[in-house]
């Protein structure tokens, strides 16, 4: 196994496919592989390593589905409680009909909405009115940083209330930014900044010490360079996305959907808190039941429009779940679970066979790469399928 993965990270850096990368895996609590190879930063010569900080996008999103879990343990969080119980300005939305056409909701978005993406609150584009109102909305998060008035976690839930729903709530998935909102509500119904409620309720206790919403003076040297493709080749990319800061400070907008940083080494202890269900290494960060809330898959089949690279996946509370390997293009095994960032970071944990497995590269829009799913093809070869 150790061969065949180091033969595949090396195939991508050799072949200019990955600047650099690394990969964990584990069963149970042995740790089976670990390698890091080509460069964090390229052009000041720092090399790949299990301490690189890179950004996480979307794999910031299971972080929220935890905390929102360990909300609903403490009874402040419950999946029927009207978004609007929370934020008044999601009192009277809007959505889009199957004409195209905006129309009044007939439903309110609740936390179950939000938490398996069927909120109908998208990610911006320019293709329909309900993705143009959410690209506005990004304009303003930039334009308020640029004049020196940052829009705060709070505010942006709030303005959202004015944004034009994909779909009426409950009727169908698709990806946008639930998990934003999810981080505010968190923030507001416990009284805590959201990076402060994340530091004391997991990453302290899971020993997470270098992810955060930020990257301290400390700790730069450590952070990776983020690459884009451009005329066939990987060229530094220095612009930021999604209402994200260049990291160097902590932001007045924690994006519980893409905003945090973290090592491979810090994130595979909260994915192998997943694969233990709920718990690592003595420290349960939720309960049993609400463990199982989150990893349960809930969409019906009505409702289910995953990508076509996620087939035999259902979806629970911001995490993808294995539900027909059979049929599945990424090769794992019943019940597993994970997700990956648009960057290119990708984690797999399944609490049936113990294996967890993770993939870090930094590469602007990469998500799901080939080697995070060979990575994971060799693993369940060598581990499961003997």
């Amino acid at each position: 196994m150790e061969k065949q993965i180091s033969s595949v990270i090396s195939q991508a850096i050799d072949s200019g496919q990955a600047i650099g990368a690394s990969c964990l895996v584990f069963k149970g609590d042995d740790e089976l592989y670990s390698g890091a190879f080509g460069f964090a930063d390229r052009e000041t010569g720092i090399p790949m390593s299990r301490s690189t900080i890179c950004r996480l996008f979307s794999l910031s999103k299971p972080i929220t589905s935890a905390a929102a879990m360990i909300l609903m343990d403490k009874g402040l969080l419950r999946p029927d409680m009207l978004l609007k119980e929370v934020f008044p300005e999601f009192s009277e939305m809007v959505c889009l009909d199957n004409s195209g056409e905006v129309t009044a909701c007939r439903n309110d978005i609740t936390i179950l909405h939000l938490l398996t993406m069927t909120s109908g609150l998208c990610y911006a584009n320019n293709f329909n009115k309900a993705v143009c109102s959410s690209g506005k909305l990004f304009d303003q998060i930039i334009e308020r940083q640029e004049n020196g008035t940052d829009m705060t976690t709070n505010e942006f839930a709030r303005n959202s209330g004015d944004l034009i729903l994909a779909f009426e709530p409950g009727t169908r998935w698709d990806y946008g930014i639930s998990a934003d909102i999810m981080g505010a509500v968190i923030e507001k119904l416990s009284g805590m900044r959201y990076s402060d409620f994340l530091r004391v309720n997991i990453f302290e206790p899971l020993g997470m010490n270098d992810t955060g919403f930020f990257v301290p003076e400390d700790k730069r040297s450590r952070f990776a360079a983020l690459y884009n493709w451009k005329d066939g080749t990987l060229t530094a990319d220095h612009n930021n996305y999604l209402g994200l800061t260049d990291y160097t400070r902590p932001p007045a907008f924690e994006s519980g959907g893409a905003g945090l940083v973290s090592t491979i080494d810090d994130y595979s202890r909260f994915a192998r808190c997943l694969t233990n269900g709920g718990e690592f290494q003595g420290v349960r960060l939720m309960s049993e039941k609400a463990f199982q809330f989150m990893t349960s898959p809930r969409l019906t089949s009505e409702q289910n429009a995953l990508w076509d690279r996620l087939s035999g996946y259902n979806y629970g509370c911001f995490v993808r779940i294995m539900t027909d390997p059979d049929i599945a293009q990424i090769k794992t095994g019943m019940g597993e679970l994970g997700w990956d960032g648009w960057t290119g970071t990708y984690f797999s944990a399944d609490p049936v066979t113990g294996i967890t497995t993770l993939y870090f590269t930094q590469i602007a829009g990469a998500g799901t790469t080939w080697q995070a799913a060979e990575m994971n093809r060799i693993v369940y070869d060598c581990l499961v399928r003997k």
